[in-house]
């Protein structure tokens, strides 16, 4: 599984904590919203008890009560508000006709007897409530029509509540009720007022979060996304300058802009060990351009040398032996320097091509005669598919030695009587050049490594194989000079391939 990116992961953090934060919040603030509202409620029974004298009147004033609640509440009333009273004997003297089925008025407040207050006061003055931990002040001393129904400007003084209040919330299964149980030494009254208003309140509080919140969200994580964004574009320039650091591009330098200290300080630090990398590269192409251009004189030299004696030597002497050994190292050291004043040339992008039109398909054929006298002694058999008249610009003879050098590796590596496949076919505005060889396969550990300098890959058999480990990495650099690529196509048990890709010339024979 593929690991988020980072500028995802801070968006995504930024979203998830916002969120929990939010959510958070919107419960402490329900939580608010709900304490507030059942306050307001149970206010709102201490001021109709208060304020309605004939509640604790006869018989006659109960039957005057629904007109007063119906004034106060309006026509549904009864879904609102419902009462009923207890004598001193503990005794329901009145419940309303409306009371709800479901809640039995005997359960709301079980028989107990209620604390007294320690200084009766008028409820709709000042109330101590010691349920709610503080004391209130009402809504004025005298009654009037509304909320509180009283007798109006100049009616009978505010009721004196000389028992302690209290509250509770009762739950039917249709309805949830907030009672309130207050009265004096004469009666008491518990009154009951419907919560749908505040779970309704409540509802459309979460509803109206639930809908902000994904919005809010999205918001959140939109901003995380581009303050990381910006946060990380410096490295994302380190890592496009990177990637253009190459052999050839070791003068390539993280641009600074107005980035922060600690990415200002990081790029600093990496254009310095740039630098340092590119002068030591420099000093080491450099030496090994000059050491492979100095040795090819005293080589080219000792050869002479060496052929002359050879001519001069008694045939079938020792003497000619070794100075036919000789020759054959003096050789295989110009191979060598050549190599490596090729190979130095193409890392500082100075290696020289003479491009001319080759028919690859032509030059082929005499390297295929030289390849069938090296494999001979093998008794390997050539399976050779060659499309006629392929043009391509190219160097001759860099060209040629990196053809050749994968046909002798296709010999090497071979097994007794194997087969080697060439085939050469255009695909569309490419030649592709696949060379193939029967044997073991190159160990997996090792695929990465078959183009590095100085890489030897073992022989079936575990033999050692002639050479230096250059001839692949030689061939590709070779390859990518003239626009093409060189991979390893295949390997597996008996049969490895390696696949040469070039850009067709535009002249194409027909």
């Amino acid at each position: 599984m593929r690991p988020l990116p980072s500028r995802l992961k801070i968006a995504l953090l930024s979203a998830g904590i916002s969120g929990i934060v939010l959510i958070a919040f919107a419960i402490v603030m329900s939580m608010l919203i709900h304490d507030m509202r059942i306050e307001t409620v149970d206010r709102e029974i201490r001021t109709l008890a208060s304020r309605h004298p004939g509640l604790f009147a006869g018989r006659g004033s109960y039957e005057r009560l629904g007109g007063s609640l119906e004034f106060a509440y309006g026509a549904d009333y009864t879904n609102h508000v419902i009462l009923f009273l207890r004598n001193p004997a503990d005794e329901i003297v009145y419940t309303t006709p409306h009371w709800p089925a479901d809640i039995d008025p005997k359960t709301v407040d079980p028989l107990s007897r209620q604390k007294p207050v320690t200084s009766p006061s008028p409820a709709a003055g000042t109330n101590t409530d010691t349920s709610q931990g503080r004391s209130e002040r009402g809504n004025g001393a005298r009654g009037g029509f509304g909320r509180g129904f009283g007798q109006g400007r100049g009616g009978p003084p505010d009721v004196l509540l000389t028992k302690e209040p209290r509250f509770f919330t009762k739950r039917g299964t249709t309805s949830v009720w907030r009672f309130g149980v207050l009265g004096n030494d004469d009666v008491t009254i518990v009154i009951g007022l419907n919560q749908q208003e505040v779970h309704h309140d409540l509802d459309q509080v979460r509803n109206a979060f639930l809908l902000a919140l994904p919005v809010a969200l999205f918001l959140v994580g939109l901003g995380g996304w581009i303050v990381a964004g910006r946060a990380l574009h410096p490295l994302k320039t380190i890592a496009d300058t990177a990637e253009r650091v190459t052999a050839s591009g070791l003068h390539e330098r993280i641009p600074l802009g107005a980035e922060g200290p600690e990415a200002t300080r990081l790029i600093n630090v990496l254009n310095q060990m740039m630098n340092r990398l590119e002068t030591s590269f420099r000093q080491a192409t450099r030496f090994s351009a000059d050491a492979s251009h100095e040795l090819k004189t005293p080589l080219a030299i000792m050869q002479g040398e060496l052929e002359n004696a050879l001519q001069s030597a008694e045939p079938g002497s020792s003497e000619q032996q070794l100075f036919s050994n000789l020759l054959e190292e003096a050789q295989r050291l110009k191979t060598i320097t050549r190599s490596l004043l090729l190979l130095s040339q193409a890392d500082t992008g100075q290696l020289k091509l003479s491009l001319e039109t080759v028919d690859l398909s032509a030059e082929l054929e005499p390297m295929l005669e030289d390849a069938r006298v090296l494999a001979s002694e093998s008794g390997l058999q050539f399976e050779v598919q060659i499309t006629p008249h392929q043009l391509v610009q190219a160097d001759r003879p860099l060209l040629h030695t990196a053809v050749f050098n994968l046909i002798s590796n296709a010999i090497k590596y071979n097994e007794p009587k194997g087969t080697i496949s060439l085939r050469l076919e255009p695909q569309g505005d490419t030649l592709l050049l696949t060379i193939g060889n029967s044997g073991i396969p190159i160990p997996t550990a090792d695929q990465p490594k078959i183009f590095d300098r100085f890489f030897r890959g073992g022989r079936p058999g575990g033999a050692n194989v002639d050479g230096v480990g250059l001839g692949l990495s030689l061939a590709r650099e070779i390859v990518r000079a003239h626009g093409g690529e060189l991979a390893l196509r295949e390997s597996h048990p008996g049969w490895t391939s390696f696949t040469l890709s070039l850009p067709v010339h535009k002249r194409q024979a027909t």
